[in-house]
């Protein structure tokens, strides 16, 4: 198996139209939403990552 420990979960959003996705961010700092192996459901392949304190709020890491 790879090396887990240095990917991360985040929020992706795609480049293209914007969806959100839940994403694993790889310490090349790929993006790949999980549980969309093809990308994005417009077909887009490219994914900026959500600023890091939403991502957290997000994925249940907040105080609120």
């Amino acid at each position: 198996m790879g090396n887990t420990d240095a990917n991360r979960r985040t929020i992706a959003a795609c480049e293209q139209c914007g969806s959100l996705y839940a994403a694993l961010e790889f310490s090349d700092e790929t993006l790949r939403p999980i549980g969309r192996r093809d990308g994005c459901q417009c077909g887009c392949t490219e994914f900026t990552a959500v600023d890091g304190s939403l991502s957290e709020e997000a994925l249940g890491g907040g105080d609120g």
